[in-house]
């Protein structure tokens, strides 16, 4: 049988001692078993993540999606009564390319009353671009690059923020 090298002092051991005879160090037994267990775990972990992806599966909107109104941006204030109320409206918008290098957004239609929209704010690519008018056929164009990012936000008259439309790349 061959011998093996202490891994500390670098001396010669018999494979069948449990320490080196020259620095009284003990040897660590490799298990035959650890590459299977190691394999074993990782299998069961592909398992539980497929499982899970296939029981609840990722969904994004898709374009031309309306995204119903969210509080997006929360008072500095402590207070909790000076967080804005819901808003409970929806704004509909549809974007289509009026060429390469830009998109026209169109309000479509809104359930938001008279007053309660202050502002739809359009940002492309994490840029802020501009407003777009607040009742239904109001529409602008953007410069916007293919593959772009596209969110409005509505501001509304009591203060609350809410996404409106979000299209990931249009």
């Amino acid at each position: 049988m061959a011998q093996k090298t202490c891994p500390y002092c670098g001396a010669p051991v018999d494979p069948n001692r449990s320490a080196c005879p020259n620095c009284r160090k003990v040897l660590a037994a490799k298990s035959p078993m650890t590459p299977y267990i190691v394999v074993g775990v990782l299998i069961v972990v592909i398992v539980v993540i497929v499982a899970v992806l296939l029981i609840n599966p990722v969904q994004g909107p898709g374009p031309g999606t309306s995204i119903v109104p969210s509080v997006t941006v929360q008072p500095t204030s402590a207070d909790a009564s000076s967080i804005p109320p819901q808003p409970t409206c929806f704004v509909d918008i549809t974007p289509s390319r009026a060429s390469s290098s830009a998109i026209q957004l169109q309000v479509i239609s809104t359930t938001c009353g008279s007053g309660d929209i202050t502002a739809l704010q359009v940002s492309i690519n994490g840029v802020n671009k501009g407003t777009l008018g607040t009742s239904p056929g109001a529409s602008a164009t953007f410069a916007a690059p293919s593959s772009s990012s596209i969110v409005v936000t509505a501001k509304f008259a009591n203060g609350a923020e809410s996404v409106v439309y979000q299209n990931p790349a249009l």
